[in-house]
């Protein structure tokens, strides 16, 4: 049987690519035909996101050497049905954002939706809208807000019809299953994004002793949060960053570090040497706010760091147990971040606690959330999988 994943575009290596990836690999190993079907595609992105062994199809009609060309025109040449997806006819459809709903709109195919969250540019208002749109470089999350002022009553319309047209809504925590659930009126069910089997604690030791964060370096993320609470800690240590920016943000990280006295280093973003650098932190800071799960923590309890995160109820939440494998600290408050930090190290949370923090991972592991994963698919495939 032939199953169909859909995103606009894979050219950022992020939590979503990664998820797609696994996805993909966990329906393979359960003997179906898998393919990823995308606007554009970057062969560096696809590497490092996992999609080795996995068929990649690229559905635009436009082949250009900007990416931002290709994208648009594709996005907008598909609303008048101009695009590869005619011959595509699998038994199954699963879907990554709004555009990718879309594109199916017409299709008479079992549909299933995964969300990370409602679209960005649709709800989000005012300052939080301009500092999603200003966060990564270019022109596109600036392109689709724009276009959201003038015809956003008419897209969050068509993007309620097109959820609720799916057989199944996934989304990736309660936190975020709350809020769709409003949204849309409909019921979601949780299916947490897995963690990759390769993330164990390394035997590789680091003789330095840091506090450690990752994920997308961009200013929704709230690094500069971070920096600010690592001048407050008592414990002086240095703050490793691993991840993907602008250099404009990292310069703008870098300047703010030196002003607050931080010792502050971008490491290797290499998966090999993420693990290594997750193992030997000293504690893993993750200062976004409001996030709708954040995977980069459950990567560190994995591989045997405590976390600290905010205690504003929102996805990381999920994964932490205030005492046992981390802390929540006071939401949006620097000092009680910093606290949360330096208790971690004064308590030696990490070595007291190691086999709860790890095993705190394991409902976001890999096999855990296939089972489940996978038993919705075939549940929506019904007799047809039969």
């Amino acid at each position: 049987m032939k199953i169909y994943l859909i995103y606009d575009f894979l050219t950022e290596p992020g939590g979503l690519e990664r998820l797609m990836a696994n996805h993909a690999k966990m329906l393979k190993e359960d003997g179906f035909e898998v393919e990823v079907l995308t606007y554009h595609y970057n062969e560096e992105v696809i590497k490092r996101a996992g999609f080795e062994s996995i068929t990649i199809k690229n559905i635009s009609v436009v082949k250009t050497r900007s990416e931002l060309i290709n994208i648009f025109l594709s996005v907008f040449l598909s609303f008048f049905g101009i695009n590869k997806l005619r011959d595509c006819n699998p038994d199954l459809f699963i879907t990554y954002s709004f555009p990718a709903n879309y594109l199916i709109r017409n299709k008479r195919i079992r549909r299933i939706n995964y969300m990370n969250h409602y679209p960005h540019f649709l709800y989000l208002k005012g300052k939080e809208k301009t500092e999603w749109a200003s966060s990564i470089k270019g022109f596109k999350r600036w392109a689709v807000t724009i276009s959201s002022w003038f015809l956003g009553w008419y897209f969050k319309k068509l993007d309620v019809g097109l959820v609720r047209k799916s057989d199944l809504n996934f989304a990736n925590s309660n936190f975020t299953k709350k809020r769709l659930d409003k949204v849309y009126n409909t019921k979601c069910i949780v299916s947490y994004p897995p963690i990759s089997k390769i993330f164990t604690p390394s035997k590789t030791k680091i003789e330095d002793r840091y506090i450690f964060a990752a994920g997308r370096i961009i200013p929704d993320k709230k690094y500069d949060w971070l920096i600010e609470s690592c001048s407050l800690m008592k414990n002086k240590l240095p703050l490793y960053i691993s991840g993907d920016g602008g250099n404009e943000y990292v310069e703008k990280l870098t300047k703010l570090a030196k002003e607050n006295e931080v010792e502050i280093r971008f490491v290797d973003r290499s998966l090999k040497n993420l693990i290594v650098y997750y193992t030997n932190a000293a504690a893993f800071g993750f200062s976004t706010p409001g996030e709708d799960f954040g995977l980069v923590p459950a990567e560190s309890l994995a591989c045997g760091t405590p976390v600290v995160v905010w205690g504003d109820g929102a996805g990381p939440t999920e994964q932490v147990i205030d005492g046992v494998n981390g802390y929540y600290a006071n939401p949006y408050d620097l000092k009680d971040f910093a606290a949360k930090l330096d208790k971690i190290i004064d308590t030696n949370l990490k070595t007291r606690n190691r086999k709860e923090i790890i095993a705190s991972s394991k409902k976001f592991s890999y096999e855990e959330v296939k089972m489940g994963f996978i038993k919705e698919i075939k549940m929506i495939l019904g007799k047809k999988f039969i």
